[in-house]
């Protein structure tokens, strides 16, 4: 008999309506030295984070509509506010390096996507490395924004020198600024939502606590009954050893497939992992979120814990999520997908029928191998 917990049950309404999502790896390269100040506790072996940022295509099957969450980082970064410190950081070695080569623009244009066609840009948040550069969007491209970012983040820089986001990415643009006490408003599980086409295709979700503003969203990859989705969770979590394992996801025995197939080929038996597991215990995540910028003396805002209390609600939510069978959970950095999913112009609408969930749930932990117990 499992002792297993089963997850609280989402009550997403039934639709048929779907949509097509899309990963784009937006060339974000984000290498830096703070993995031992970003997560606790200090693990063998896991000191320097590298990843890029993925942005997401949703094309609304009914109408062909076409939306974009997330940017990933602008290629001339250098240009970007100073008060980010940006540099900084980069001279003072806490980050080896930080480019990208193409911006999401680019890389649609190259594909033969028309700008004209993409209604709307979602930021899951404000913060450098997703909100990319709007102005290579037609003015016609609306920026959808969470709550509160008007009052607290605008005008931008230069207007403010102070300030920490571009004033050209508002500039001749509609602000749309999402509001969850909306009389539309849902919940969907414990999130508070609103269904953007307004047929359950598409949800843009209330995720505060990582930064001003930041949200979610889920696609219907499958109509009910089958329903399935995939959902987007930004930076709620940099790493998604802050969501597994969980008492919703203990960490199986024998892990399959393995993700240390250099040691173990095939499967992976659950003890090679025992050193990391937080308190011995297989239901609790291996890592905690914490703040390098407290560490470091950064402006707070690029803080990578806004309001804890609400971030560790968030996140309560991600593992009640992240463990239902048809949700498969993207973090916005989470490379360790790399390889597993099918990338743009590709879909993922693909990924309960191609098993990626099963083949990426454990991958993560290939980041731990180094602390792994290796048998004589």
């Amino acid at each position: 008999m499992s002792n297993t917990n089963s997850p609280p049950p989402l009550n997403i309404p039934a639709s048929t309506a779907t949509v097509t999502i899309s990963a784009i790896d937006t060339t974000t390269l984000l290498d830096s030295n703070t993995a031992s100040l970003t997560w606790n506790p200090p693990i063998k072996g896991f000191d320097r984070a590298v990843a890029g940022s993925w942005s997401f295509l949703i094309e609304h099957h009914a109408s062909g509509r076409k939306l974009l969450y997330d940017l990933g980082l602008r290629t001339d970064w250098e240009k970007l506010p100073p008060a980010l410190g940006l540099q900084a950081l980069m001279d003072q070695g806490v980050v080896n390096e930080l480019k990208a080569t193409k911006g999401v623009a680019e890389i649609l244009t190259e594909g033969g996507v028309r700008l004209e066609e993409v209604e709307a840009v979602i930021w899951s948040h404000w913060h450098f490395d997703h909100t990319g550069d709007m102005s290579t969007f037609p003015s016609t491209t609306r920026l959808i924004v969470g709550p509160h970012f008007k009052q607290q983040l605008l005008p931008g820089y230069p207007s403010d020198l102070n300030g920490v986001v571009m004033e050209s990415d508002f500039h001749g643009r509609e602000i749309d600024e999402l509001d969850f006490t909306h009389p539309t408003a849902i919940r969907v599980g414990r999130f508070k939502a609103l269904d953007y086409f307004g047929d359950g295709s598409f949800y843009i979700l209330d995720a505060p606590g990582h930064a001003i503003g930041h949200v979610h969203a889920l696609a219907r990859t499958h109509a009910s009954p089958d329903a399935a989705f995939v959902h987007l969770a930004a930076d709620s979590i940099h790493h998604v050893g802050e969501i597994r394992p969980s008492e919703y996801l203990p960490l199986p025995d024998p892990i399959v497939p393995s993700p240390v197939p250099t040691v173990h080929p095939f499967s992976c038996p659950g003890h090679f992992f025992s050193a990391i597991l937080r308190e011995g215990s297989r239901k609790k995540p291996i890592l905690e979120g914490q703040d390098p910028f407290k560490e470091l003396g950064g402006d707070s805002r690029l803080s990578l814990i806004y309001d804890e209390p609400a971030l560790r609600d968030t996140i309560e939510k991600d593992e009640e999520f992240d463990a239902h069978e048809a949700v498969f959970t993207v973090i916005a950095h989470d490379w360790s997908l790399k390889g597993v999913i099918d990338e743009w112009p590709k879909p993922l609408n693909a990924w309960r029928e191609q098993g990626w969930k099963e083949k990426g749930t454990w991958k993560f932990l290939e980041d731990f191998e180094a602390a792994g117990v290796h048998e004589s």
